[in-house]
């Protein structure tokens, strides 16, 4: 049986940017301690910190070198590659050497979007068609990074090799121009995941180097590992909260007081169990359809009916080592389930691993994870 393990050894390479040519590494006995992260729709952030003293002059005078977004750091568990990042801060002092790192979607940050978003074609043939939002991610994606009048080079950041697409089964119909069709909208390629895909079921995370597109999980997908309760290290919580619940999800462009030419979407069905439970989302985006609230109303359905119950896990706890899980496995976005006999409760349901969060030092290896529900997925027709 597969176990997650404790790390023997933590290693941290600093590489050229692009994550392949290394350009120094500090000896194993000079890295006093290792933070690393992995997160559903956000950036992750992981630190090393080098005792001066052990590392000696050579390496002293090597990482007194290391730039901010021509470095990137790289971090070993064992001999496995966990995460890769370009790196955004350094700090020194008379004792130690402190290196921060964000993971590969800070460059997504950090690059202004210079092309049209108009994905309306219903024609395969047409490079900006209508298709999974996931696909629609990757081509903004890609037009950004391969060319462009101010590109610094093709995929100056190596990441678009590094691309992994789980697709929804859902087409998405997405744009963003002017009066006239073509107009750029300015904001870095971050904010158009965060603010218009994301709503419309993109998920997106990193591995590595990997930047995983993906979709929410549901009832319908396999799960990735089964828990119990003694896979965790330390007490655990558990938490039925009605919050967030609902058996109706509405998206509306509608204002509070101004309600002229508004629409709305809805995703879900009236619960024999719960009743009518509705929940309500405004929208200030401007140019959405009927069928664009609807994908917005379907991405926030998924885990609010049932109600949901969450697995909380206070902080200093973990996963044990003998938990039966590999740290491949740790992806966020995945389904894991958990089953607490003994609880009054009596939980067993599917969840997803929402992040990861690792530090390693004089005490050894801690291995925090944190679950949101996982509900069953809507199946309704669009509008």
């Amino acid at each position: 049986m597969v176990v997650l393990g404790c790390a023997q050894e933590y290693r941290a390479i600093i590489h050229w940017r692009g994550g392949s040519l290394p350009f120094t590494s500090p000896g194993v006995s000079a890295l006093t301690s290792v933070s690393w992260n992995r997160t559903l729709n956000d950036t992750s952030e992981a630190s090393i910190t080098i005792a001066k003293g052990a590392a000696g002059a050579e390496c002293c005078a090597q990482l007194g070198q290391i730039e901010p977004f021509a470095h990137d750091l790289s971090i070993y568990r064992d001999s496995e590659l966990v995460w890769q990042g370009p790196v955004f801060r350094v700090t020194e002092n008379r004792s130690r050497f402190v290196i921060e790192a964000r993971d590969v979607t800070e460059w997504l940050a950090r690059t202004v979007n210079t092309t049209l978003l108009r994905y309306v074609s219903t024609n395969p043939a047409d490079p900006k068609h209508q298709g999974p939002v996931q696909e629609i991610a990757e081509s903004i994606i890609r037009e950004n990074l391969l060319g462009g009048l101010f590109a610094s080079g093709p995929d100056w950041p190596r990441m678009v090799d590094y691309i992994v697409r789980q697709d929804d089964t859902v087409t998405a119909r997405y744009e963003k121009d002017g009066s006239v069709d073509n107009e750029i909208w300015i904001v870095p390629i971050l904010r158009i995941l965060d603010d218009e895909l994301v709503p419309r079921g993109l998920e997106y995370t990193t591995v590595g180097r990997g930047l995983v597109l993906g979709r929410p999980q549901t009832t319908a997908d396999p799960a990735q590992a089964r828990l119990t309760l003694d896979a965790f290290a330390g007490d655990v919580e558990i938490v039925r909260d009605g919050t967030n619940a609902a058996s109706l999800v509405w998206v509306t462009n509608q204002e509070d007081q101004d309600i002229t030419g508004s629409q709305y979407g809805v995703s879900g069905v009236v619960s024999a169990y719960y009743g009518r439970l509705d929940h309500l989302i405004r929208t200030t985006a401007e140019g959405l359809t009927a069928y664009d609230l609807w994908q917005i109303a379907r991405g926030s359905y998924t885990g609010r009916n049932p109600v949901p119950t969450s697995l909380r896990i206070p902080d200093g706890a973990g996963l044990a080592a003998t938990a039966p899980v590999t740290m491949r496995q740790l992806v966020p976005g995945v389904r894991i389930d958990v089953a607490a006999t003994g609880m009054c409760m009596g939980l067993s349901q599917p969840y997803r691993l929402s992040d990861v969060d690792v530090d390693w030092g004089d005490n050894g290896e801690n291995v925090g994870v944190s679950l949101i529900p996982l509900g069953d997925p809507f199946v309704g027709d669009p509008p």
